[in-house]
């Protein structure tokens, strides 16, 4: 099953779909802006994929045509160096992002075998084991899924992790790291579909998740998420338990370069449930 990661790459302080006649224009460049996205993009994004142990996927960014040459040249420049030959940039006009990989995907013509959409979000990075656990549950969710007539009706399955990880980075240091469980928007969104699906990750209100779109939440303990933060929510993050920051640094490469982030003391685990005596109580009721 094949993975595709998605990204969307702004060059302007506005989403290309948002642009207003008055902002659609070359001035709208906002170089603070960009040289942020290409410093989170060379620091965790791009490294976290490389570092990969299952290395069969595919990232496929989107940006704007109006790009300046000189940008242009440089994110082709990194691609190439983290990921080549599994990699390559979508250059379109002010449009719905989903839209364009939408038809990206549908231009495939894989025919009936499912795949692999994961949206990336800016800032995001992904443990050396979330491509292997992702296939995995992909796997899983299309065998036991509809078949037939109801598996078209559907359009496939999406997928999220419920935990993962908040990094906090100040002044190119990375300062505090927490763990978090059902963020607003979810972990490694993925949609399990053919190609041809009217579906996306990036073109679905995530409330909708469970509700009007089929979703599976994966709620395993493993970190194979994280996502860079910042705002008043990236100001109180408290110190992190070392045994967790040892897992973080075990599964995420870009985490062992030196840091500031303060730890505290292990937590005491909570007993495992006696899951012989549930299922007694539960007769005897």
């Amino acid at each position: 099953m094949e993975v595709f990661f998605q990204m969307r790459f702004s060059y302007c302080g506005k989403p290309e779909g948002l642009m207003t006649r008055a902002s659609n224009s070359s001035r709208a460049f906002n170089e603070a802006d960009i040289l942020r996205q290409f410093d989170v993009l060379e620091r965790l994004t791009l490294p976290s994929l490389r570092d990969q142990d299952d290395p069969s996927f595919r990232l496929v960014m989107l940006s704007s045509a109006r790009m300046p040459d000189e940008c242009k040249d440089h994110l082709t420049w990194l691609l190439n160096h983290y990921l080549p030959g599994r990699s390559e940039v979508l250059y379109s006009r002010p449009m719905v992002p989903g839209r364009v990989f939408r038809r990206y995907m549908q231009g495939l013509g894989r025919g009936d075998a499912p795949v692999i959409q994961t949206q990336v979000l800016d800032g995001e990075a992904f443990g050396k084991r979330f491509v292997q656990r992702l296939r995995e549950h992909g796997i899983e969710s299309w065998a036991t899924g509809p078949t037939g007539e109801g598996r078209s009706a559907t359009g496939g399955t999406f997928i999220s992790f419920k935990r993962g990880l908040n990094l906090r980075i100040e002044r190119k240091k990375l300062t505090a790291l927490e763990p978090t469980t059902a963020p607003s928007v979810p972990f490694g969104l993925s949609l399990v579909a053919r190609p041809s699906s009217r579906y996306n990750p990036t073109l679905i209100n995530a409330d909708g998740l469970g509700v009007k779109f089929p979703h599976v939440s994966i709620r395993s303990q493993g970190l194979h998420c994280l996502r860079a933060i910042s705002g008043e929510s990236a100001k109180v993050m408290p110190a992190i338990e070392q045994r967790i920051l040892d897992q973080a640094i075990n599964e995420f490469n870009i985490l062992r370069a030196p840091h500031d982030i303060r730890v505290s003391e292990d937590r005491a685990q909570p007993q495992p449930t006696d899951v012989n005596g549930v299922v007694r109580l539960r007769r005897a009721g």
